[in-house]
């Protein structure tokens, strides 16, 4: 939960933010930008005059499903900095709701990287279980990530996810059970226990995350999605 003030037409937040596999953003004051070992950054990328030239104007490219509230809400500072509080809070209750479907859009984003991507997933930097590592030949790793069966089905997920809603609107397939099938030898407790949330940017209806491993950045390296107010995803940015 965040909370929001505005200050000298800025809106400022601080706070925590739930973000599945991503882990939880946390901003502890106001003026803070980041925690005690790494910093964090969290904000809202509007001011309080481009929301009222918004509104003004009745353009709504920017503040998507803010747009009818903040028209019903009167339109004084603290007003609008309380209609833009509940809202993002209402979204990270939708996301916590959805959060199997966010994590499986990112799983889906990060092995359709492997397939498309270089270096090789066997090359990357703690990708693969220590135990793992020299049991299969050159030939065999090809076979296990590159056939054609796998290909097909990677794309196929990543096609269910990929700007659709991730609302709970539509079913979707298990994207981590399926790769937790196909790779055992991944090393998926190795990736989740060193992500390092970056930075977390409302703007609008819309939520940017910004995210990266700790393994040496060969997997996740300032990746960077936006989500709409149905949790679509807009773009994938990764490297």
């Amino acid at each position: 939960m965040i909370n929001v003030i505005c200050q000298d037409g800025e809106f400022l937040v601080k706070g925590t933010y739930y973000f599945g596999m991503i882990g939880t953003f946390e901003k502890k004051d106001y003026h803070y930008e980041g925690n005690d070992n790494e910093e964090i950054e969290m904000y809202i990328d509007m001011d309080l005059e481009d929301i009222l030239e918004d509104l003004k104007e009745g353009d709504s490219s920017r503040l998507g499903a803010l747009m009818p509230l903040l028209q019903s809400a009167p339109k004084d500072k603290d007003s609008i900095a309380k209609v833009l509080e509940e809202y993002y809070n209402k979204q990270e209750e939708r996301i916590r709701a959805n959060i199997k479907l966010i994590n499986n859009y990112f799983w889906s984003c990060l092995f359709l990287d492997f397939v498309d991507a270089t270096p090789l997933v066997w090359e990357r930097k703690g990708a693969i279980l220590p135990e793992m590592q020299n049991q299969y030949t050159e030939e065999e790793w090809q076979e296990i990530f590159f056939n054609d069966e796998v290909v097909n089905k990677i794309y196929q997920m990543s096609k269910e996810y990929d700007e659709t809603p991730n609302d709970g609107s539509i079913e979707k397939t298990d994207v981590e059970a399926e790769v937790r099938k196909l790779f055992p030898m991944f090393n998926f407790e190795g990736l989740l226990d060193t992500i390092e949330p970056r930075c977390l940017v409302f703007e609008g209806s819309d939520i940017t995350v910004e995210f990266s491993d700790g393994l040496g950045y060969d997997m996740f390296c300032s990746a960077v999605t936006t989500f709409d107010e149905t949790l679509t995803p807009r773009f994938w940015d990764n490297f």
